[in-house]
């Protein structure tokens, strides 16, 4: 029989873990996430699976533009460059999802019994680089907040080696919910991920605690940066000594910080709502839509608004071809 879970407190099951899979030869718990044999009901979501594999390869393609871009800029030594990296990995291992993975579930008509193991552990990755997407473009926002406020209390916390210890947090944050976490699994009906897998148990014992904390402490630290980035915004743009006010790249900054969270932050105020309330489909579609835009909008803020960045990829893609004349010992630009 499944136990009941008594409280509303985390509960650490490690029987529902991947770190438990791993280490029983990857065989998944009998009593949460075995399926019966005449579980062979197909759904397909041919329209919406194409949806979200098309979008899925353009995320990636511009992803891995923007991460080559990263790595070759002469700014990748600084603070924020260096969280964009981790943001990056994070982002792409989600898009492999949220986007590939689901797609191609919806497009095959996939259900959860077909291939349980894979799911589970697809699961633990997607969730695992949603947490670390959220926590590191906060992160990743605070730093370029500073950046622009000349804050040096800010800007002393990720200084040096500092910096790496802040990403070796964000990335233990990321490990632990991968291995340590109940992972959430497709669910063919709507297309999308929950943590009950729908076997028929009590949904109660999926129930993870750490989701509903991670969404809510997301949301709220958002709306606490915004009131900050608002009034560095006021105090540079009211300020009489023009060598103080914002300039054009201080404010593409800015509008990055905000976009950096501001998608995260949506996402996981429905996913807040979703816990609690009854919901529809339309509204999973809308909130597994927002888990696309929190990686995607990245990289097109990157292309957009990042003037480095978008140097850099211009060099990269768009320099002509240079031919050497021997004889006359001079180069043409064709």
């Amino acid at each position: 029989m499944v136990p009941e879970e008594t409280s509303n407190w985390p509960v650490f099951d490690y029987n529902m873990t991947l770190l438990y899979v791993v280490f029983h030869n990857f065989e998944l718990n009998k009593d949460a996430y075995e399926c019966s044999k005449n579980e062979t009901t197909h759904v397909f979501h041919t329209l919406r699976g194409s949806y979200y594999l098309t979008t899925g390869m353009l995320i990636l393609i511009l992803y891995t533009i923007c991460l080559i871009a990263i790595i070759k800029s002469d700014q990748i030594r600084t603070p924020a460059y260096k969280t964009m990296i981790f943001l990056g990995i994070c982002d792409i291992c989600s898009t492999f999802v949220h986007s590939i993975t689901t797609g191609i579930f919806g497009i095959m008509g996939v259900v959860y019994c077909d291939f349980p193991l894979v799911i589970f552990i697809l699961g633990s990755l997607g969730l695992g680089s949603w947490m670390g997407c959220c926590v590191s473009s906060i992160v990743l926002a605070v730093i370029r907040a500073g950046d622009v406020d000349s804050n040096r209390w800010i800007m002393r916390i990720f200084d040096g080696l500092k910096i790496y210890i802040v990403l070796g947090i964000c990335l233990a944050y990321f490990l632990i919910t991968i291995f340590l976490v109940k992972p959430v699994v497709f669910n063919e009906n709507y297309s999308s991920w929950f943590t009950d897998p729908g076997l028929g148990h009590d949904p109660a014992l999926y129930k993870n605690s750490l989701i509903a904390f991670n969404n809510f402490a997301v949301a709220i630290c958002t709306i606490v940066f915004y009131g900050y980035i608002s009034y560095v915004y006021l105090k540079k743009s009211k300020s009489g000594n023009s060598s103080t006010k914002l300039t054009k790249s201080q404010l593409s900054i800015l509008l990055q910080t905000f976009f950096f969270c501001f998608f995260h932050a949506v996402t996981s105020l429905i996913y807040v709502y979703m816990d609690i309330f009854q919901v529809y489909d339309m509204l999973i579609f809308i909130a597994h839509f927002g888990w696309q835009c929190s990686s995607g909008a990245v990289c097109v803020v990157y292309l957009t608004l990042n003037n480095s960045i978008r140097q850099t990829v211009k060099k990269l893609f768009c320099t002509p071809p240079v031919s050497t004349v021997p004889s006359n010992m001079f180069t043409v630009v064709i």
